[in-house]
């Protein structure tokens, strides 16, 4: 073989050997996916229950890939955001293909049956003075409709202390709550810390001690009445020397046309035999009227 025809045959075997790997990266770079799936929707704000589930969250929702076609299998309801304004946020989706690139899609989610989160006091916030074992959240709770018991998530601040006597005294306490969507509910209440005679004497016990209604719903006061409350300890009327009928109930002070926390007294009276009557103790309800 002369050298001539052996340096056309490498030069042949190299072009060759050059062509075959163009081929291979021109299909290896018309096989390669770098673009996610486009995520598309029927809207962009819909309405929806506090108990929507991620499921129902999906509906409208379409996912195309590419390269693989129809992806809307692979959609999922990524995150949800804290609200933007009251009842409403953003719900973050996103959808995959077979590389693992990731589409991204936002709409906006409205509530229609929000409420912000609530108290409950089952017990009047009443302490003998000097008691220093007292626990001032023993007996309040809160809910939430999107997160349910958020009791743990309680905070609370003391503010001015007032002195009513020798050894009695009302002092403000701050509620605060937030549930997860950033929503902060408050609460300010009066704890009274009692000398021993006014621990002791006995006063109306009421199944809440904050309620909520709407504009221009009266609540059922007497409805709250379940027995007498005297020194941390409840007894039925039944087991009493009272009944509901020895409560006189002042609702003067509730506007229920107005939004606001309004106070209800509870007081007990006795009547002796003679007819002369007795102011005995008080209970105070704290009436919250929502929009």
């Amino acid at each position: 073989m002369s050298i001539k025809t052996f340096r056309t045959l490498i030069t042949v075997f190299f072009l060759c050997v050059f062509t075959v790997f163009a081929i291979y990266r021109v299909r290896l770079y018309l096989a390669s996916d770098s673009k996610a799936p486009v995520i598309t929707a029927d809207t962009d704000t819909i309405e929806a229950s506090v108990s929507v589930t991620d499921e129902e969250l999906l509906a409208g929702m379409r996912a195309e890939d590419n390269m693989d076609g129809d992806v809307t299998g692979s959609l999922v309801v990524a995150s949800k955001s804290k609200f933007i304004k009251k009842g409403t946020l953003n719900v973050n989706y996103a959808a995959f293909d077979k590389n693992n690139n990731v589409g991204v899609y936002t709409r906006e989610l409205t509530y229609v049956d929000y409420e912000s989160p609530k108290f409950k006091i089952t017990q009047p916030l009443r302490i003998l003075t000097g008691d220093t074992r007292a626990n001032l959240l023993e007996h309040i709770t809160a809910t939430d409709c999107l997160n349910g018991n958020i009791t743990s998530q309680i905070m609370y601040t003391l503010g001015d202390r007032t002195m009513t006597g020798d050894r009695a005294s009302i002092q403000t306490m701050n509620l605060q709550v937030t549930n997860s969507a950033g929503d902060t509910a408050t609460l300010e209440l009066e704890l009274d810390y009692d000398d021993f005679n006014t621990y002791y004497t006995p006063a109306p016990q009421l199944s809440d001690y904050v309620i909520y209604t709407k504009i221009g719903e009266v609540p059922n006061y007497r409805g709250l009445l379940i027995g007498i409350w005297t020194g941390g300890v409840t007894r039925a009327f039944s087991g009493s020397d009272y009944d509901a009928s020895d409560v006189q109930i002042n609702s003067t002070h509730v506007n229920v046309r107005e939004p606001g926390t309004y106070p209800v007294y509870y007081r007990l009276i006795k009547t002796a035999k003679d007819g002369t009557r007795e102011m005995l103790g008080i209970a105070k309800l704290l009436v919250i009227v929502e929009e």
